[in-house]
């Protein structure tokens, strides 16, 4: 991609939405490959900004002139970020699930704050996988059961198995 559409779009971008040189609430974000890798602690992170500007190229990314443009005028704004180990056509899909991911996270959003806030990777956790094995009815499935707690509608000791259980479920 080349550097002077990538970065007079960003400019637009900045322009038409005023979006302050200052504001401490805003990322522009250039998906690669090779950088930082996107987790949730990143997604808690960019749930509290205004405004988060994706530039996704295709191929072989973007002409190295517009990383350096970016870094000297956005240096406390511009980040590089990847979706994991692996290489994508472009970076529109990583950008995608890096958006639900923070989307999903800001209040409002989910109206239950306990679906967001006591999931899988949770702050409250220090980023620990806390899963624990998740049932649904039927009570048996070819034999394999339902923990009996789980059935009991005892809520503290429900809660109480989750977290003896957490980190517990496997392939």
């Amino acid at each position: 991609m080349k550097a002077k559409p990538a970065i007079d779009s960003v400019e637009h971008l900045i322009k038409t939405h005023k979006l302050n040189k200052r504001s401490q609430k805003r990322k522009i974000v250039m998906m690669s490959p090779s950088q930082e890798v996107f987790c949730q602690r990143v997604a808690h992170d960019w749930s509290t900004m205004k405004h988060i500007i994706f530039v996704c190229a295709r191929y072989e990314g973007i002409d190295s002139r517009f990383e350096h443009y970016m870094k000297e005028k956005y240096s406390k704004h511009f980040i590089k970020v990847s979706l994991g180990q692996f290489v994508t056509l472009g970076g529109e899909f990583p950008a995608m699930v890096m958006t639900e991911s923070v989307v999903r996270l800001i209040p409002g959003v989910i109206k239950e704050e306990a679906s967001w806030k006591n999931e899988s990777y949770s702050l409250e956790y220090n980023m620990t996988n806390i899963e624990h094995p998740q049932y649904t009815k039927p009570e048996d499935v070819y034999g394999y059961k339902v923990p009996e707690i789980l059935l009991s509608g005892h809520h503290k000791n429900i809660e109480k198995w989750k977290k003896e259980n957490m980190g517990k479920v496997s392939l």
